[in-house]
């Protein structure tokens, strides 16, 4: 959504009124260690819902370096993650324990029938994962997409559809790796002050949830505070617009962030937290970045 009010000419202090309201956010001027690197990551359970079929979940493309947008199942709507390009290499899968087993509902006898994958792909996968605690098993996309390929799995076609729920994605936003890229791609501000939110997007004019009403109060640009406030209002209002901020706190998906190595810097929630979106710290390795 584009923002009603004019714009900021001068970039330096657009950039400036962004380091003043991530301080703000952070709660103050965060220590960044020059080798650290810093991520976003995004999680829905609707969109894990539909998740299937797909034209994206290809070998070649979580395979290849090159940033992805995705194709928006839900309408233009203020603060849409579909306006982000995403990192399908680096963002994450996980696979249902009795998915990979044959067990449960997958078992040759339960009602979505015999398990999808051959030996070979499933122990592969096992020998590629982060976590592998109660059979459940978590790789990057930048892993996975060659053992598709050397497997000849498909994750594309109508079949799939029954793997709805069973896989879990978390999508890496595409940033430089910088803490100030990650904050400006999580507050939907990376696209610079033409693409403010503002109060009249949203259905109803609420203000933030405090304390952040009150801290708020000291961006120094009227359209980004406006616009961050939207992203930090109470839980009950933002269940059906805008976000609610969690800082560091619980946010749904970060067990899997810890068992690849990432530390939450600050989450944010959508709709009755069905979706949000977080800011890490990625693992001390030059390939995290």
């Amino acid at each position: 959504m584009t923002s009603e009010t004019n714009p900021a000419a001068d970039f330096s202090e657009w950039d400036a009124a962004l380091a003043g309201a991530f301080e703000i956010l952070l709660g103050g001027e965060p220590a960044v260690h020059p080798a650290a690197g810093y991520g976003v990551y995004y999680g829905s359970d609707t969109f894990d819902e539909f998740l299937f079929p797909n034209a994206w979940a290809t070998a070649d493309a979580l395979s290849g370096r090159a940033a992805s947008t995705l194709q928006d199942p839900d309408g233009e709507h203020p603060f849409s993650p579909w306006t982000w390009r995403f990192d399908l290499g680096g963002s994450l899968f996980w696979f249902d324990p009795d998915l990979l087993a044959g067990t449960g509902p997958w078992g040759e006898d339960g009602h979505k029938g015999p398990r999808p994958f051959g030996d070979a792909f499933v122990a592969d996968l096992r020998a590629a994962s982060a976590a592998d605690e109660a059979g459940e098993v978590l790789v990057p996309g930048a892993q996975l997409g060659p053992l598709l390929g050397r497997h000849g799995v498909d994750l594309t076609g109508g079949e799939c559809e029954r793997l709805n729920g069973w896989l879990t994605v978390l999508l890496r936003v595409a940033t430089d790796g910088t803490l100030t890229d990650a904050m400006r791609a999580a507050t939907f501000t990376e696209r610079g002050p033409g693409h403010l939110v503002s109060v009249s997007d949203l259905r109803y004019a609420r203000s933030a949830v405090e304390p952040w009403e009150e801290r708020l109060g000291a961006v120094a640009h009227p359209a980004l505070r406006d616009h961050l406030r939207m992203l930090c209002l109470a839980e009950d209002d933002a269940r059906s617009e805008g976000g609610f901020y969690r800082g560091n706190g619980p946010w749904p998906w970060t067990d899997v962030l810890e068992a690849v190595g990432c530390s939450l810097v600050a989450g944010w929630g959508f709709g009755e937290f069905q979706a949000g979106a977080a800011v890490v710290r990625l693992p001390d390795q030059p390939e995290a970045r």
